[in-house]
């Protein structure tokens, strides 16, 4: 289509008005005024009797016989109904319906198969049917997204780190032994499978009405007993198990003693989250700064993008290019994103570990509003630790870029190079284990800039010290942590799933009458349960982050002489040490 072809043409732009309900009633109902949709009457033009307020679009009945013959013209002010309107996302959308469908088939439409037609504009009916009847649904649940989704889950976050305050300690040895436990009970059946040890010596009931050795069930007995066929290779499986489970038991008793120092640690987070609670929602910086930069970035990146020189070749293909000067300018723009997001990130880890790091270090003379003076702090001394930190790893990301654009460009020459394809897969894993390594240094760093007030390469290098000399007890620590959290990320995720399905089920929701009646509970639910599982993502990242910064302050404060001399009760106590121990200096 060539427009200069043709004569010039002047489009008039359609106009929309708002209506309190879509119309449902077309003109094949017969010439109401519910089969018409006015423009508003105060920019009509028209003049009635009885003339209604300005925004009425109802008025087609009032008007003279000549203005109603203009309106079936479509001429206006009013204009016909030809099909039936939905309502989806506060827009009136056109339903097709199955008369429209029937005449459609009942038509001639020349060479094209009505069949064809109809077929075609049934199946997309159908399926947009569907779209709008779940986003109906999404509407209408909006109170079940609000209170199981945004509510439930910072309700049961809380909830949760609460009860890990009180029961982390039986929860961690609960797992502990029960993993024991399923260890020696798999070693058990596999010796009974090959024949190492008897049923009578385990209690087992060898006798059953069926003459199988194997696993047997029936209405009446059931036994384990040899399996003659794969008894050898049972034979080795034992070995290899009763191999893991005494390494297993080993292990357990050996880290007896940092358990008891990971489940202190887990318990004192719990108490300094309780002793600033407003520090749950210090992730709310970062996200709105993350938000501000993005819709920022984005902006730029559209300008750059139209800065480029429209080219048209001979075959009438248009692409746009860019000069060297944009192009070092997109680079430029790409690399201070991941810097600019990577300091962001930083920011977050100062504000929530000064806040953390305040109860370690001074409980009993803490500070009024230690969130507040951690945010001022981070400011005002560490700005320069953070900037450091985040430009190692935005370097690493910009490479992986690089990396990802040669391989992307390369595609055909590392098909016909397995070699080619081989070093380049290796080069980009090797880059991405060194930005994730990076990124957790850079977390620990961050964290002792915030507790010791140390540079950041001081800091980076200590942090390592800290971390390689503590190896186990950080192990065990991060483990039992990192279960917990992941377990209640899943209990809060559950509990406000289970219960946007309750309230799915209620009668507003299913009672075809009412105004709020939804056609599946599905993607409410959906919603809900993703919404839940970030608010409860969010908090756990609070409490893992106040983990990390007590077992950090206390291998610094073990690594003093003398230390530990400001850990609290809970951490001395786990240590077999007394609380009352004299500070350095006194």
């Amino acid at each position: 289509f060539n427009p200069s072809q043709y004569s010039p043409m002047t489009l008039t732009p359609a106009d929309s008005v708002c209506l309190e309900a879509c119309p449902t009633t077309t003109i094949a109902s017969g010439l109401t005024k519910t089969a018409f949709t006015c423009d508003y009457y105060g920019r009509s033009g028209v003049t009635v009797s009885s003339p209604p307020d300005f925004w009425a679009t109802d008025y087609y009945d009032k008007l003279s016989y000549t203005q109603q013959i203009s309106s079936l013209a479509m001429s206006g002010p009013c204009y016909p109904n030809f099909v039936a309107y939905t309502p989806v996302m506060n827009r009136c959308v056109p339903t097709v319906t199955e008369e429209q469908l029937l005449l459609l088939a009942s038509a001639d439409t020349g060479n094209t198969s009505t069949g064809d037609i109809t077929y075609m504009l049934a199946s997309m009916s159908g399926d947009t049917d569907k779209i709008q009847e779940y986003l109906e649904d999404l509407l209408k649940a909006w109170m079940v997204i609000v209170l199981c989704g945004f509510l439930g889950g910072l309700v049961f976050s809380i909830v949760w780190m609460t009860f890990l305050r009180y029961f982390a300690g039986c929860m961690a040895w609960v797992t502990v032994i029960s993993f024991n436990v399923i260890l020696i009970a798999l070693t058990l059946y596999c010796a009974l499978k090959a024949g190492l040890v008897g049923a009578d010596e385990v209690g087992i009931d060898n006798s059953g009405t069926s003459s199988n050795t194997t696993l047997i069930g029936n209405t009446t007995s059931w036994s384990i007993g040899e399996d003659p066929e794969n008894a050898e290779t049972f034979e080795y499986v034992t070995y290899l198990m009763a191999a893991i489970t005494g390494l297993a038991l080993l292990f357990t008793l050996l880290m007896i003693r940092r358990l008891m120092i990971a489940i202190a640690v887990l318990k004192v987070a719990s108490q300094a989250i309780a002793a600033m609670p407003l520090i749950l929602f210090s992730p709310l910086i970062p996200f709105v700064l993350n938000v501000i930069f993005f819709g920022w970035a984005c902006m730029v990146a559209i300008y750059l993008y139209s800065c480029g020189d429209l080219e048209r070749d001979d075959a009438g293909n248009v692409s746009i290019s860019w000069d060297e000067t944009l192009q070092y300018m997109s680079l430029y723009h790409l690399f201070g994103i991941f810097w600019t997001t990577q300091f962001i990130v930083g920011l977050g880890v100062m504000f929530t570990a000064g806040a953390i790091a305040a109860y370690y270090w001074q409980r009993e003379s803490m500070p009024k509003s230690p969130i507040k003076r951690s945010m001022h702090r981070a400011v005002r001394y560490h700005v320069g630790s953070i900037a450091l930190g985040s430009f190692i790893v935005a370097v690493v990301q910009f490479i992986r870029a690089v990396l990802e654009y040669i391989d992307r460009k390369t595609k055909k020459m590392q098909e016909g190079n397995p070699i080619l394809k081989y070093v380049m897969c290796c080069v980009k894993y090797c880059m991405w284990y060194l930005e994730k390594v990076l990124k957790y240094i850079n977390r620990n760093a961050y964290i002792l800039v915030a507790v010791k007030g140390y540079s950041y390469c001081y800091s980076a290098i200590h942090a390592i010290k800290l971390l390689i000399m503590n190896m186990a007890r950080i192990a065990v620590i991060n483990t039992v942590g990192d279960f917990l959290t992941w377990l209640g990320k899943i209990v809060v995720t559950g509990i406000c799933g289970v219960l946007a399905f309750l309230m799915c089920d209620m009668d507003m929701y299913t009672d075809p009458d009412s105004a709020n009646y939804i056609s599946s509970p599905l993607l409410p639910v959906i919603v809900t349960v993703f919404i839940a599982y970030q608010e409860a993502d969010i908090f756990m990242g609070v409490y893992e982050m106040a983990v990390d910064t007590i077992m950090l302050s206390f291998c610094e404060d073990c690594n003093t002489s003398g230390g530990p001399h400001y850990a609290p009760a809970l951490l001395m106590s786990a240590l077999g040490k007394s609380t009352k121990k004299a500070k350095p200096g006194e």
